[in-house]
């Protein structure tokens, strides 16, 4: 006979066409429904949507709450947590994840205890390193609905594995979330049945009662009882997912094995190009989250090494402002403009608060350390290796003439702008202003080097020469070391300098109509699509000693909107100016700046690689994924019943690549979250800059027919999601002889992280928003000392945080191979420390004792280690 396991829930989606702020107002009054149900008996349990946001957000205004629901979760009644908020698994960083998690389990901790289920209902896919998550949170079950193919297993019930050995057991609701609410309102218990079982293995099945911003069911045991009485092979019982999993745990042998993502549109929609939308948002997350992972923390780390506490609770307050936009409408920006506000202001919150961090620290390390003095310029580098690279930074100086020295050794400088500026007290009169009370702000690039996880200071040393701006020239090709990039005829060709081999048009622009929404791409109904390339453009080339720039300006024209694209009609002008840079690093920088003024529209830009890709390769949570370049179902998808098409449009987080036997491309990319192999012999890469479209949800899409998503009775305009303004895209490519994702991981990080710098001046009180404020000096002074260097480049950095007892500190590295690897000397440290091997939250797993290195110690395929120093 089957078990029923119903369990009671309400899906509380944090926003979305609402906002947080209105969803509250009915929360506070679905919370006394919740405690009146509990109190009187009329629910056994109540499962609160996994997720603490919303209650952060409901003890905020009711603290005397706490209690409450510290009493009903302690009696085992209430189910809270692990997360805080429900994550988007594909397109958020691994670290952000358990940075999720671990605030949400530390608040659930406060009221009793978290529910131990990765419970994701909703997620728009699952990303294939979340069993690694999972266990690394010690979390061994997961409930989730969306995406997995039947292809992997038909069953509801299986283990889901990572290739480290990971695993966690799955109950796959594969009817939703929502499935349950039949038994509230369906009479008909053998017809609901049917559909409850269907795909069950074991006689231990779940039937979640529940759904979006749903009020609690008082009369869900009479319903209960009702359905007992008309079946004979199946009995519902009130439960919970844990109760739920303690039975399945009985079948562990009898469960079939997965492994991999699962973002199939088989039993639902999955909305594979979501990836694109509301591209603004997603630049700035992916800003701060790289700001807080590869500087906020380690600079913090090294900070509190030079007698500066240590402000756990600062960064708390940042991750969740950053997180509570990881929910995933949020992350998806299938959102309301109202909402969609809400998130930028977050973000705009998180970005100030972040950079403010890195403002402070970088100015009092600075002005602590005992080699500050007038003309100095200290740059930090907070990855935990040695880094040579070309730095940016910006210099104030009464006098334009300038070297910059290192142990009597010249740094070569560009630079690229000087500006004379005025320093004194403003007047109305500016002809009043005295020559002496101006100065120069000079922006310069310079290739340095740094140790890891450490800082240096530079000399400003007065010269006799003013040193020479980038130099324009008549020109229309730059070069490097490593590649020769060239405009012919409003086309751009690349030759790689180390074998000779030629690209022609390697890059180009392609503008297409988009009749989807805020949650899919869908060509227009009558499209056009558009080449744009840069045959009237302005060429303007600068050439220096340590970089060289190639500018393109000019305008594309493109229809103003879906009506306009029907009649073939180019009536809209788009000004943009793309940058391409080469600097010596073996990576090729582009920058593009478009002001958007057309509706309806997808820009991407395609990259020729002269690769036949037979497969596409991107980043995960904590590693990389092998994805095809076309869907098997692409032809017979709507006959099999698939919700969407399975276009092969896909995530990445930090790059994509296609490699072959002989050459390997990776693009690394500032926020640009999706891409597609094109072109008929599958040698282009498609990157996504934007979509612009005017809806949440529209029905009778070309690539997802029928009813809207989101909400299906109405029209809910966004004009905010057409994105009509000025835009910034910025990535790289890098070339390489073969695919190593931990060296294509170290040049995204080598790329995309910049290395903070402070000047030691008065002249420019405004250099940050900061700079104005009077600051002290540590009592001591300090100077930069190692404190830990990954040695092994084999193995990629992950994280630099401090454990929760705030006793030591975190150093997370992963392996991002997908074979075993065997390291003799994985980290050097300054001195002995006691150290352990921990999960992801500092949980010991193996006492490795005094030590002044971590060495002889093996990885497994895609393996996560965490490693606790003790100070």
């Amino acid at each position: 006979m089957k078990k029923i396991h119903v369990i009671h829930h309400t899906h509380w989606d944090f926003e979305w066409y609402f906002t947080r702020d209105e969803a509250l107002v009915q929360f506070v009054y679905h919370m006394d429904e919740v405690f009146a149900a509990l109190q009187a008996q009329k629910v056994d349990y109540y499962l609160l949507d996994g997720q603490m946001s919303i209650l952060d957000d409901y003890l905020d205004a009711y603290p005397e709450k706490s209690k409450e629901i510290k009493k009903w979760v302690n009696a085992g009644r209430l189910f809270i947590g692990p997360w805080y908020t429900q994550t988007d698994e594909l397109i958020i960083t691994g670290e952000s994840i358990v940075r999720n998690l671990s605030l949400g389990m530390k608040m659930a901790q406060r009221l009793g205890g978290a529910q131990p289920i990765g419970y994701l209902p909703d997620s728009f896919g699952q990303g294939a390193d979340m069993p690694k998550i999972y266990n690394g949170m010690n979390i061994k079950n997961a409930v989730f609905w969306r995406g997995l193919p039947k292809e992997k297993t038909a069953n509801r019930e299986f283990i889901w594995k990572s290739e480290d050995g990971s695993q966690v057991n799955v109950a796959n609701i594969k009817n939703g979330y929502f499935v349950g609410v039949g038994l509230i309102e369906d009479d008909d218990a053998k017809n609901m049945m049917t559909t409850v079982v269907q795909g069950a293995s074991v006689d231990d099945v779940p039937l979640p009662v529940g759904g979006d911003q749903r009020y609690v069911d008082f009369n869900l045991k009479e319903r209960i009882s009702f359905y007992n009485q008309q079946l004979d092979d199946a009995e519902l019982v009130e439960s919970n997912y844990v109760k739920y999993f303690q039975n399945l745990k009985q079948h562990q042998n009898e469960l079939d094995q997965v492994t991999g993502e699962f973002i199939d549109p088989s039993v639902s929609k999955i909305h594979r190009s979501i990836y694109s939308s509301r591209y603004d948002q997603k630049y700035l997350n992916d800003k701060v989250e790289r700001r807080m992972i590869y500087q906020v923390e380690p600079l913090m780390a090294m900070a509190e090494r030079a007698g500066i506490p240590y402000k756990k609770a600062l960064l708390d307050k940042i991750w969740k402002l950053i997180v509570r936009n990881h929910a995933h409408d949020s992350a998806g920006g299938c959102n309301s403009d109202k909402t969609n506000r809400m998130i930028l202001a977050r973000l705009v919150e998180a970005d100030q608060l972040s950079y403010s961090v890195v403002d402070y620290l970088t100015r009092k390390i600075t002005e602590s350390d005992v080699s500050y003095g007038e003309n100095t310029i200290t740059f930090f580098n907070t990855l935990p290796y040695p880094i040579t690279k070309r730095v940016k930074f910006q210099l104030s100086l009464k006098n334009p003439a300038f070297k910059l020295m290192k142990d009597d050794q010249k740094i070569m400088v560009d630079v690229e702008k000087v500006t004379k500026e005025y320093h004194g007290q403003i007047k109305r009169d500016t002809n009043a202003y005295q020559d002496g009370d101006f100065y120069y702000k000079i922006d310069c690039s310079a290739r340095i080097n740094l140790p890891a996880l450490q800082w240096e200071s530079f000399d400003i040393v007065a010269s006799e020469t003013v040193p020479a701006l980038l130099g324009n020239t008549t020109d229309k090709s730059i070069s490097d070391n490593h590649f020769k990039i060239e405009w012919v005829d409003g086309k751009l060709n690349l030759t790689n300098l180390k074998d000779q081999t030629l690209v022609e048009d390697f890059m180009y622009i392609e503008d297409g109509g988009d009749e989807g929404d805020t949650y899919d791409y869908s060509p227009a109904y009558k499209d056009q699509v558009y080449r744009l390339d840069f045959k009237d453009a302005a060429v303007t080339t600068r050439k220096g000693r340590v970089t060289s720039q190639l500018i393109l300006q000019g305008t594309w024209a493109v229809p103003v909107d879906l009506a306009s694209r029907a009649e073939n009609l180019q009536n809209q002008q788009i000004n943009y100016q793309l940058e391409l840079e080469l600097d010596g690093s073996g990576r090729i920088n582009h920058e593009l700046q478009i002001h958007n003024e057309a509706k309806d529209h997808r820009m991407r830009v395609i990259n020729r690689t002269n690769i036949y890709a037979k497969a596409s390769y991107a980043d995960t949570g904590f590693g990389y994924i092998e994805r095809p370049v076309v869907d098997p179902h692409l032809k017979d998808w709507q006959a099999i019943g698939y919700h969407e098409e399975p276009t092969a449009i896909f995530p990445m987080i930090h790059y994509g690549n296609v490699h072959d036997d002989e050459r390997s491309v990776s693009f690394l990319t500032k926020g640009i979250k999706e891409y597609q192999i094109t072109g008929a012999q599958h040698d282009r890469v498609a990157l996504t800059l934007f979509r612009s479209v005017g809806y949440l949800g529209r029905p009778d899409l070309l690539r997802r027919p029928g009813v809207a998503s989101g909400n299906q009775f109405t029209y809910i305009p966004t004009p905010d999601s057409q994105l009509q303004k000025e835009m910034h895209f910025k990535w790289a490519t890098y070339i390489s002889k073969q695919f190593d994702p931990a060296e294509v991981s170290k040049e995204f990080m080598e790329y995309a992280v910049t290395n903070p710098n402070y000047q030691a001046q008065d002249l420019n009180q405004f250099t940050n928003t900061l700079k104005y404020f009077v600051m002290h000096p540590l009592k001591n002074p300090v100077k930069a000392q190692p404190f830990f260097e990954l040695v092994d480049q084999r193995i990629t950095f992950s994280s630099l945080t401090k454990s929760i007892d705030g006793t030591a500190d975190l150093i997370r590295v992963v392996n991002l191979n997908k074979q075993k690897v065997q390291i003799d000397q994985l980290i050097n440290l300054d001195k002995q420390y006691y150290i352990n091997e921990t999960d992801f939250s500092g949980r010991i797993r193996k006492d490795l004792g005094y030590a002044a290195s971590i060495e002889k110690i093996s990885f497994q395929p895609g393996e996560v280690k965490t490693f606790k120093i003790a100070r």
